[in-house]
């Protein structure tokens, strides 16, 4: 018995051991993934339109040649229209090797693309057509091993408040916001991840909105015509959502949690949870809302509406088709910021230089001044004004932001409520209380 025991104990140890070892690994790779979106991010975010950006390791191309030569570098800038086939590495399961890929299409197509893992794109475009407006896309089935790593997966956003047309797997997409694309066997998975976006296929449109996909099916081999009409969506699978990157999009989302929520008479949209919090907007019945997440007690969904705005309603007041909300929190969260040095860093743009003011308005005493170019560390940003605060030349002090060149996501910085409140205007003569005697009353002073 004693030595069955030395057995079992040993056996203990070990499973112990291995999952100790199993935990750190996966510590291991989510710090190496957040580094390598980091590099990916500090090489192509904010490039200009009209070309690719390789953020990762050479990817296979064609034309090969000085083409394919161009493009694997890391940081490699290519004019759009001369690739017409790219296939991108996958995540490893380390996570210190990773596919990122950025297609910013020419004007005026309102359009960026990004590659995630090890995915597959072929130009159809016509001849003549601009470059990349019709295409197939491929994604590898499978994961990386690394457990923070997102699907292999292509996500199209819009520019904001424009809708860009393009045709996926013969599928014509009129794109606004942002939607993932994945293939799966023989369908091809277009998920809404932010805006509303319409799939048109055989004779057929379909709406996408936030926290919903919708699947086209297609004969076997071939994504080039879609084998029937879009189906009916359904709610959006949280594992096509998990561990996106989102910083690494032009314009970084919260991700959205499946399904949706609608308001059946008017609501109020709020700052926070509660109904002492402020009221942001008035929202009238009808409204299709995308839901962020909800306040611990579920009695509140964090919304997101078309326009962009978000808030918080009263669970009850909404008519809801919602899955499984994961995303719990007391107190409303900051948009997502962009990785390493680019969410805290900006720079001075001002021929004549710029006044370093003590509080966020330009009636605050100057504290100093920086030169054009010089370089600030981003610290908060005004409750009340489009300012922000900011560390530079030995100082700390408000800027303008329109003095302000960044890559950083502002709405993300911390707001900081410890300043002083702008001075009131001084006021005409005549425009407030008696400032002058009125004729029809002689007996005022």
């Amino acid at each position: 018995m004693a030595k069955r025991g030395l057995v079992w104990t040993a056996a203990c140890v070990l499973l112990m051991l291995s999952a100790a070892q199993s935990l750190v690994a996966q510590e291991d790779c989510a710090a190496a993934l957040q580094a390598t979106w980091t590099s990916a991010s500090d090489l192509c975010i904010g490039k200009p339109a009209g070309y690719w950006c390789n953020g990762g390791p050479p990817p296979s191309v064609q034309p090969e040649g000085p083409v394919s030569n161009a493009m694997a570098a890391p940081g490699a800038l290519v004019e759009v229209g001369v690739v017409d086939l790219i296939r991108t590495a996958g995540i490893s399961a380390d996570g210190r090797s990773a596919g990122a890929f950025w297609l910013r299409s020419p004007e005026p197509v309102p359009m960026s693309a990004l590659l995630l893992g090890d995915v597959s794109m072929a130009d159809l475009s016509a001849p003549g057509s601009l470059p990349w407006q019709s295409f197939i896309v491929i994604t590898a089935p499978g994961r990386s091993e690394c457990p923070t790593a997102p699907p292999n997966s292509l996500i199209l956003q819009s520019q904001f408040g424009e809708a860009a047309n393009v045709a996926i797997n013969g599928v014509s997409l009129t794109l606004n916001g942002t939607v993932l694309v994945e293939t799966v066997e023989n369908n091809t998975i277009f998920a809404g991840l932010s805006g509303v976006s319409v799939l048109f296929a055989a004779g057929v449109n379909q709406p996408v909105r936030t926290g919903q996909q919708v699947v086209v099916n297609y004969a076997p081999g071939n994504f080039q015509f879609p084998a029937q009409p879009p189906a009916d969506p359904v709610l959006l699978e949280s594992r096509l959502a998990e561990h996106i990157p989102v910083a690494l999009l032009d314009r970084p989302i919260l991700v959205p949690q499946p399904g949706y929520a609608a308001t059946q008479g008017q609501v109020n949209l709020r700052t926070g949870p509660t109904t002492d919090a402020g009221v942001l907007a008035e929202v009238p019945a009808g409204q299709t809302l995308s839901v962020l997440g909800q306040s611990p007690d579920a009695a509140w969904l964090h919304v997101r509406l078309d326009s962009g705005l978000t808030g918080w309603m009263r669970r009850e007041l909404l008519l809801t088709e919602l899955g499984t909300i994961t995303s719990v929190y007391e107190a409303t969260p900051l948009p997502p910021q962009r990785y390493g040095e680019l969410g805290r860093i900006g720079k001075v743009v001002a021929a004549a230089g710029v006044n370093v003011r003590s509080a966020p308005d330009v009636t605050f005493p100057a504290v100093g001044s920086l030169p054009d170019g010089a370089t600030v560390t981003l610290l908060a940003r005004s409750p009340y004004s489009p300012w922000v605060k900011v560390e530079g030349g030995g100082m700390v002090g408000w800027l303008a932001l329109i003095t302000v060149q960044t890559q950083a996501v502002i709405d993300a910085l911390p707001i900081d409520f410890n300043v002083p409140p702008p001075p009131e205007p001084t006021r005409v003569p005549g425009s407030f209380g008696n400032a002058f005697p009125d004729p029809n009353r002689p007996e005022n002073p």
